[in-house]
């Protein structure tokens, strides 16, 4: 039996002591902004603490390795700011002061310039009736996605046409608003309001993980849960493994619907994960990539199938840990770390579990 343990401890605690283990932070805005908060280590202690962290709360003495970005800057294709009084930035750690960033590090190039652009709009837009914005990229190509916060006058919702391709509130208002991102060679449709992983070239690195924990264990059918935009699915249908993949129903479930129609051997499902009867899908391994709070529940009813494998994707640790403690006659195979939030706390474990043979 797996007997993770869940760990309240920040991975800020487990960077080692002493100067070689610190540097000065590159950004203009760290010291006010507090969303790369673990920029003041250097990579490697960095690195170091987010592994004792995740094995601490897996209970394991044993490291997990830590994939490195291969964008050690630049890598973020998704930025959200805050829009107050003509201004936009980051709310400061902790508070509601708002950070007038004039450019962020971590974001990709073309953010980076959607983020000028935007800044010279904001400034002969002001009482727009908007409250944020993100600022999404394929790797190229960059739409706005605003939501409101009151009534946005017609003559600001005409003017989006000026920033190219937008969407207020989930709706498309100026050019198209939607993206499609490569994935291992596979294009995903993706809607203004659907999620996609912020760190494609890391991404890239999990998902081809997964898909080779899936090709190389042999399984024969998977049901793949919180499935998203198609995200691990899509790549996994195309070994060729035939998919059934749950999304709730919305935006992500409409892109999953739409990427599914170009891998035969992948069938989408628009319902929530907690109303799902396993016992009526015919599998035999897992895939799970669950929001921060994890899967609690479901897992244990999908167990009951006793799949072969278990691929467990988790951007919170003991979240995954408190998971698959529950889970008896499975033994962890492989636990290992993707760095796709560079100089931050945050980072993205993979748990691969086999079934144990009597």
């Amino acid at each position: 039996m797996i007997d993770p343990r869940v760990s309240t401890d920040s991975p800020m605690s487990w960077i080692p002591e002493g100067e070689a283990h610190r540097r000065s932070p590159s950004c203009a805005f760290s010291d006010q902004c507090g969303g790369c908060d673990m920029d003041r280590a250097t990579p490697a202690a960095r690195h170091h603490a987010l592994a004792r962290w995740v094995a601490r709360a897996f209970d394991t003495e044993i490291l997990p390795p830590v994939v490195a970005s291969p964008r050690s800057v630049g890598h973020r294709a998704r930025i959200k700011l805050t829009i107050e009084d003509g201004r936009v930035g980051y709310r400061k750690a902790r508070s509601h002061t708002l950070v007038d960033v004039e450019q962020c590090l971590a974001a990709r190039p073309e953010i980076v310039e959607a983020h000028t652009r935007l800044r010279s709009w904001m400034a002969t837009h002001r009482g727009t009736g908007l409250g944020s914005v993100e600022l999404r990229s394929s790797g190229s190509r960059v739409v706005f996605a605003f939501t409101s916060v009151a009534s946005v006058p017609r003559a600001v919702r005409d003017a989006f046409d000026e920033l190219g391709d937008v969407a207020l509130d989930g709706k498309r208002f100026a050019g198209d608003p939607t993206l499609v991102i490569d994935v291992l060679g596979h294009p995903l449709r993706c809607r203004a309001r659907s999620f996609f992983q912020v760190n494609h070239e890391a991404n890239a690195l999990l998902v081809s993980h997964v898909r080779d924990a899936v090709r190389d264990s042999g399984v024969e059918r998977v049901l793949d849960l919180y499935a998203g935009i198609g995200n691990l699915s899509v790549p996994i249908a195309h070994l060729p493994v035939p998919v059934v993949a749950v999304e709730v129903p919305g935006p992500a479930s409409e892109d999953l619907r739409d990427n599914a129609a170009a891998a035969p051997d992948l069938r989408p499902m628009a319902m929530r994960v907690e109303r799902l009867d396993p016992s009526r899908i015919a599998f035999d391994a897992v895939v799970l990539d669950p929001p921060r709070a994890g899967a609690g529940k479901v897992l244990e009813r999908v167990i009951r199938n006793r799949p072969e494998l278990v691929v467990y994707v988790s951007c919170h640790a003991p979240s995954a840990a408190r998971d698959l403690r529950a889970l008896q006659g499975y033994e962890l195979t492989s636990l290992t770390c993707f760095d796709l939030f560079v100089d931050t706390s945050h980072i993205e474990a993979v748990a691969v579990l086999r079934r144990r043979s009597r």
